[in-house]
């Protein structure tokens, strides 16, 4: 009877296309072991069934199955045990295949947010401020209202506080976030401030305690580039507020400022675009 030819750990690795090492390392898990081991050399020697073993361990990791899902896999001599390791594993290739998908999605609008802000960019160094009023539909946020100081610094930490509480809750946020003052802007203490922080997010799951919807109106909008502080946003509003007299307008709710930017900009404030948007009502007429 004719022997089964065996090759040695070299020439498997050569016919394999896999390094001896890794050969090694299989044999010490007890995933593909050689049929032979000379007991003096310590020389390993893999049968003709070794390497179609050391083929299908090849193919399911080319699927992505794990080591010890592979030697699960060789173990079993039922085809319906195999076949179910088979739905798992293309079930989770799918979810997988939806993340990066989801990925890609959200890569893409930011790069086309950031070539937009970029173009914004360019145009605000011709000019000092865009009044104009406009339709914005309802937003669904993320928000944190309380009474703090107001600032860039405290701002920022609440508002990283506040990406932090939807990543746990499994929303996404979906725009430029904004501060709301629940004060007048021309005469509020900047030490002790009502402002509220917001993120819009995706409509789907905005249940939480935390989420509630800014509603859809009329603005009067003013945009414009820089940091935003006591002098910019007091010379800003006062624009909106001559506009509004002007054209027989009223406020019906507290201003709110949204910041164009991407979060790779936030350690350029220089740079930031910013919209101060007051929701307006047209006077009633008075005999």
């Amino acid at each position: 009877m004719r022997k089964d030819q065996l090759y040695s750990i070299g020439q498997a690795s050569k016919i394999c296309n896999l390094s001896i090492q890794t050969l090694r390392f299989y044999d010490k898990i007890g995933l593909v072991n050689p049929s032979e081991t000379d007991k003096y050399s310590g020389y390993r020697y893999y049968s003709n069934l070794d390497l179609l073993h050391i083929k299908i361990v090849q193919g399911l990791k080319s699927l992505n199955f794990k080591l010890e899902e592979i030697s699960r896999t060789l173990k079993s001599e039922k085809l319906d045990r195999i076949m179910e390791m088979m739905e798992t594993k293309h079930a989770e290739t799918l979810q997988e295949v939806r993340r990066l998908e989801q990925i890609a999605t959200t890569i893409e609008q930011r790069m086309n947010q950031m070539t937009y802000l970029q173009a914004l960019g360019d145009e605000f160094k011709k000019l000092d401020v865009l009044v104009e009023m406009k339709y914005i539909p309802d937003r669904y946020v993320a928000f944190d209202r309380k009474r703090y100081a107001c600032g860039m610094e405290p701002s920022i930490v609440r508002f990283t506080e506040l990406f932090h509480k939807i990543e746990a809750n499994g929303l996404i946020p979906s725009g430029y976030i904004m501060t709301i003052y629940h004060e007048n802007i021309m005469t509020f203490d900047r030490q002790d401030s009502d402002i509220e922080v917001c993120i819009p997010v995706d409509r789907i799951g905005t249940a939480a305690a935390f989420t509630r919807l800014v509603e859809e109106g009329e603005y009067i909008t003013a945009l414009y580039c820089g940091v935003p502080n006591e002098e910019s946003c007091k010379r800003i509003y006062g624009k909106l507020l001559e506009w509004m007299n002007t054209n027989g307008y009223d406020e019906r709710g507290p201003a709110i400022e949204q910041y164009l930017v991407d979060m790779t900009q936030m350690s350029k404030p220089e740079e930031f675009i910013v919209e101060l948007q007051v929701p307006i009502i047209k006077k009633s007429l008075t005999l």
